[in-house]
């Protein structure tokens, strides 16, 4: 039957969170555009953010340092909300079997050690633990290889969603329908995001008349291992908080030049200096003076990636570069999660909370998605479910046109509107993202989403954290 009290879109950590809360009121259903596993949270290799020992430590310094990185432009009320309820969230987490290590660590632009972690592979850590008890509950129905095409309106009301299974395309009606799907790094040619993260959300968001908000903050994580794919694998800023330094083609160690944190500046400064660096040659990742024992045992993600690429962590330099990471900004939400439509609610990447500002502080991503989505959890309702099916229109799917399109929209928004950005630049994008007329969907979205980014970086003339402008 296709409607329940609760359709979540996305099987991230924050879709995850949501629906474990959600199905003790009520039916949910999980929508996910690839397997149960497949997001940005799996691949979240630090940890999250979280206050748990007051000895060294406060909600104050946590509150200060989030808005230092965010540029003061955040929420100060999503930041408190965050900071205060983040130490319950990873409790949470650690009752359902997480296994955090004792000790937290420190990552760039943070004043103390206050990252939890399992070593390398945290997202992965929860997502898996998060998964195991959504399937050991019998109200949640998991849709896999399910696309959502467009929010289902009624009058500005929510009403489920328009979702693609194969070639089968239906409304899910719910009564109250819940964002999760990422953000949209899929739109840069370089970037840590799995294939899943082209927008989708935020395209579906925007149609249906949902506020979008700071979608000109795309962060870009400093050190990406260098490759041909499009998903990089990310080199965690803790290892920088380990002892890990940046060194430029010459052999120095170049960011004490550019910030007194050096390589524990906030990400943003860090990748522009990468940037400047790389105009005289390759980039490296030094963390040769530590043991391979340690550095196997602490990181034995990184550890077999970088092996794979033929490379040793104790050893060799390792070249890396900036790459896009995260979307800082989103739909705009509430401190319950609540969009301005409706029974629609957004949660993780997809989501404006202001939490993050102009830059997101490292690990607070996770922290976000755990706490706001136990907030869905707390502020979703069964409600009466109308059963009046949207008009579904006629979506058009052209493989071969998304080959040409996407390809181009990567390129385009990796060179006009990536680390370093300026007004003829973005006028160059804007003019030919205008001009393309695609007619697949995928392409549309892509875009779609590209256009609200370019306007939204040309409307802030000046530079603030994420969005640089040279101009």
């Amino acid at each position: 039957m296709n409607q329940t009290n609760f359709l979540i879109i996305g099987s991230g950590i924050a879709g995850l969170t949501a629906a474990l809360k959600l199905s003790e009121k009520g039916s949910v259903v999980i929508a996910t555009k690839s397997n149960l596993l497949e997001s940005s949270s799996r691949y979240a290799q630090a940890g999250i953010a979280a206050v748990r020992n007051f000895r060294w430590d406060s909600f104050a310094e946590h509150f200060a340092d989030t808005l230092t990185a965010g540029c003061g432009i955040n929420n100060k009320a999503a930041v408190k909300f965050l900071v205060e309820n983040a130490p319950k969230a990873v409790d949470w987490l650690t009752k359902l079997g997480v296994p955090f290590r004792k000790n937290p660590t420190r990552e760039a632009a943070h004043s103390h050690s206050r990252v939890w972690n399992t070593r390398d592979s945290t997202g992965e850590s929860i997502e898996k633990v998060l998964a195991a008890e959504v399937k050991k509950r019998k109200n949640i129905r998991i849709l896999t290889n399910a696309t959502l095409l467009d929010l289902a309106m009624e009058k500005k009301v929510c009403v489920g969603g328009i979702l693609k299974t194969g070639k089968k395309i239906f409304v899910l009606a719910s009564g109250q329908t819940i964002l999760a799907t990422g953000g949209f790094g899929q739109l840069y040619a370089k970037t840590t995001n799995p294939k899943v993260s082209v927008g989708d959300g935020i395209a579906a968001a925007y149609r249906a008349g949902a506020k979008l908000r700071d979608l000109e903050f795309v962060q870009f994580h400093p050190t990406a291992l260098v490759g041909k794919q499009t998903r990089l694998t990310l080199l965690s800023e803790s290892l920088r908080g380990e002892g890990a330094v940046l060194r430029n083609s010459r052999g120095e160690r170049f960011l004490p030049a550019y910030h007194p944190a050096a390589e524990l500046a906030p990400r943003d400064i860090v990748s522009r200096a990468i940037f400047e660096e790389m105009k005289n040659g390759k980039v490296y990742l030094d963390f040769t003076r530590a043991d391979a024992k340690f550095l196997e045992a602490r990181f034995p993600l990184i550890w077999k990636e970088v092996k794979k690429a033929g490379f040793n962590l104790a050893k060799d330099l390792i070249p890396i570069f900036p790459v896009a990471h995260y979307a800082c900004g989103g739909v705009v939400t509430n401190l319950r999660s609540e969009t301005n439509l409706k029974n629609l609610f957004a949660v993780g990447e997809v989501a404006d909370t202001g939490i993050h500002g102009g830059n997101r502080l490292a690990s607070n991503s996770l922290a976000e998605a755990v706490v706001f989505g136990l907030a869905v959890g707390k502020a979703g309702k069964v409600i009466e479910i109308k059963t009046a099916e949207a008009k579904i229109p006629n979506y058009v799917f052209d493989l071969q046109e998304d080959l040409k399109i996407l390809p181009l929209v990567r390129n385009l928004m990796w060179k006009n509107v990536g680390i370093i950005r300026e007004k003829r630049g973005l006028m160059a994008a804007q003019k030919t993202l205008q001009k393309l007329k695609p007619r697949s969907f995928v392409s549309k979205n892509a875009v779609t989403v590209g256009k609200l980014v370019v306007a939204a970086a040309l409307r802030r003339k000046k530079s603030l954290g994420a969005h640089f402008r040279v101009d």
